[in-house]
């Protein structure tokens, strides 16, 4: 009876041993096949590879490769936004009739974008690994009033404040957030910051680019 149960608990073993073993196998073949299938190839990809999943990715569209020449296939993507902020604006309207002064002070939020127009981009060129070519400049893409408050209203006694005023006051307002985006702010500059920073890290330092794109 003895010797039964020895033989049982030893059939036991055995089969659990099989089993792992077969586990064991089929977990290094497993990991053999990523290796040579997934793995190695995401390993060897050489830089014109590199480089066109690197615009592809920042630019969400398919990028052709002619050689060492790479160039946007979609000619449906034009503006790419890279930044957007949210910013205050305050702006004085006045004006004077027969000594009469009527005043208007706004203050409005603005969303402020700033990126690329792809239709001037022409592509880049693989020389090696260093990228020549040249990336469009950074723009201010769109320039959006979100909504305004008026901070300080005035009307003289013969020159009253009215409707055509205040449409000429945010006009102004809608222009001074233009001038500040563009001459008082860096988001031109944190476009192409940002840019220079994705393309380099989508390449894995393998592909040199000029220090500034533009």
């Amino acid at each position: 009876m003895r010797d039964k149960y020895e033989r049982s608990k030893r059939g036991a073993i055995d089969r659990a041993f099989k089993y792992f073993t077969v586990l064991l196998l089929l977990g290094i073949a497993g990991m053999a096949a990523f290796h040579f299938f997934i793995g190695r190839p995401l390993q060897e990809m050489n830089p014109v590879e590199k480089l066109r999943e690197a615009l592809g990715a920042v630019t969400n569209s398919e990028v052709k490769v002619d050689g060492y020449t790479l160039t946007l296939g979609s000619q449906e993507t034009r503006e790419l936004v890279v930044v957007k902020r949210r910013v205050q604006t305050v702006v004085k309207y006045e004006s004077t009739w027969f000594r009469s002064k009527k005043v208007f002070i706004l203050k409005g939020d603005f969303e402020v974008k700033a990126g690329y127009d792809l239709s001037e981009f022409e592509g880049f060129e693989l020389r090696g690994n260093e990228v020549v070519g040249e990336w469009p400049e950074p723009r201010l893409l769109g320039v959006s009033l979100l909504n305004y408050d008026t901070f300080f209203a005035s009307s003289g006694a013969l020159n009253r404040l009215n409707e055509r005023d205040r449409e000429h006051a945010t006009n102004l307002l809608h222009q001074q957030a233009r001038i500040d985006a563009i001459q008082n702010s860096d988001i031109l500059e944190e476009a192409e910051r940002i840019i220079q920073t994705r393309l380099e890290d989508l390449t894995d330092g393998e592909v040199k680019f000029p220090k500034k794109l533009n």
